[in-house]
């Protein structure tokens, strides 16, 4: 048995989570369409980045629990997605989607514990 894996199927994986990434991505923020090319740059940038560890993730839990490996599968698109939500969030924040990102900006919460002095 070759331990190696197959390239072009791990190649092929990829492709196919890439395209259910960017359907679900499309499918959550159909904004994306209109986004400027440089904005659709950054989002596949994104995606991009994550394919590679998902794989792995997705190839290690299917290893683990084959039984699960649909749904691994379905993780993984979640993953890429959500990466490429991010990524539209961080290049220009809209109030459909507001960003959870940490601002420098105190939060209101800060701001009152500054003013207020417990005895």
């Amino acid at each position: 048995m070759n331990a190696r894996p197959n390239l072009a199927r791990i190649d092929e994986l990829g492709q196919r989570l890439a395209d259910q990434a960017f359907r679900t991505l499309i499918s959550l923020c159909p904004e994306i369409r209109s986004a400027s090319h440089a904005r659709q740059e950054a989002v596949c940038a994104a995606i991009r980045a994550k394919v590679a560890p998902s794989i792995d993730s997705l190839l290690e839990d299917a290893r683990l629990a084959p039984c699960l490996a649909e749904a691994a599968f379905h993780n993984a698109v979640i993953t890429l997605a959500l990466a490429g939500v991010e990524a539209l969030l961080a290049k220009a924040a809209s109030p459909k989607y507001p960003s959870n990102s940490p601002t420098t900006t105190p939060t209101r919460k800060a701001r009152h514990g500054q003013h207020v002095h417990h005895h």
